[in-house]
């Protein structure tokens, strides 16, 4: 099973997702392909989008596709998760392959917080985090505040270096809940 993984940005929360996911055991042999590489950003939920994986799909024998987009709001921002999800439907009536959406909420850097651990390591601060990192607002932001005065400061392109860290089972307890990276494999297990 060839699965494709498209994002908001190609470089980091794409190939991130694929180092995370790939240390699941998944019933079933799967692959993670970071896929679109030119759709950044907003440019992800427009109909041109659903051209491009199409084409992608086409070109790496894409079976499924992963689309994450972060909600950038919380939890009980039901308007704006109701608006994402649309788009997304509507992408994918337009595609020529199932898509399991993942919305992120705040940010994809939430997961980091989900095993601070790792990021303790990468980075050698010693910060703890504790309850739903689903729920911190600007989790970007927050990595950014815990090296403030680190030798080596956060980046966001950093990201798939601190998720090839990442304990999934840790990320996968902590960030819970609808909406959440458990209930985004529950989804993604279901349509293997």
């Amino acid at each position: 099973m060839r699965i494709g993984i498209i994002s908001e940005n190609y470089e980091h929360d794409s190939k991130a997702l694929k180092a995370l996911l790939q240390k699941h055991t998944f019933k079933k042999e799967v692959i993670f392909i970071p896929i679109c590489k030119t759709i950044e950003g907003d440019n992800l939920l427009t109909t041109k989008s659903a051209r491009k994986i199409n084409i992608d799909c086409k070109k790496y024998n894409i079976n499924l596709v992963v689309l994450v987009k972060d909600l950038d709001g919380l939890p009980s921002d039901k308007k704006k998760i109701e608006g994402i999800s649309s788009k997304i439907q509507k992408i994918a009536k337009n595609t020529n392959h199932m898509i399991i959406p993942f919305i992120v909420i705040f940010e994809q850097e939430a997961l980091i917080l989900a095993d601070i651990q790792a990021f303790n390591t990468v980075y050698q601060t010693n910060h703890t985090f504790s309850g739903n990192p689903k729920f911190q607002s600007e989790p970007k932001e927050l990595l950014k505040k815990y090296t403030s005065n680190s030798k080596r400061k956060y980046k966001e392109s950093d990201t798939p270096e601190i998720f090839q860290k990442l304990d999934f089972d840790k990320v996968y307890k902590s960030h819970k809940d609808e909406n959440s990276f458990q209930s985004f494999i529950k989804a993604l297990k279901k349509a293997l």
